[in-house]
């Protein structure tokens, strides 16, 4: 998203609670003068599932204004978990202000490997 960008730098923390069934992501901008700014924080909740079809609970927080989204992820193909996934990025553009210039799909498309690569 900010490979365009050579001034901006992206850091993460990664939280697993196992016993909870959550993730946190929380991410920082780093910008021409190396200062860290807290950016946003996701964390996921998987739900419980009767059916084997994933879905889960999910906060969306931009941390210089509090302002919070939340969303119900449903994962049921690799179809649908590239949508779902576009509503994360959509979230992280709107916080860097960035336009949609190129797909992004966290890997997930059939078009792209997991790091992005396009395959052959």
């Amino acid at each position: 998203m900010v490979s365009g960008e050579p001034t901006m730098q992206i850091s993460y923390t990664r939280i697993f609670n196992f016993s909870e069934r959550r993730v946190s992501l929380r991410m920082e901008l780093s910008g021409e003068d190396a200062v860290p700014v807290p950016m946003g924080r996701v964390d996921v909740v998987e739900m419980s599932s009767n059916n084997g079809q994933s879905s889960c609970n999910c906060t969306l927080t931009e941390l210089q204004t509090g302002q919070q989204q939340r969303l119900v992820l449903r994962l049921k193909d690799a179809g649908q978990r590239e949508k779902e996934c576009e509503k994360v990025f959509n979230f992280f553009r709107s916080i860097l202000s960035i336009s949609e210039k190129k797909p992004l799909d966290g890997g997930f498309s059939s078009t792209r490997g997991a790091h992005g690569n396009t395959s052959e």
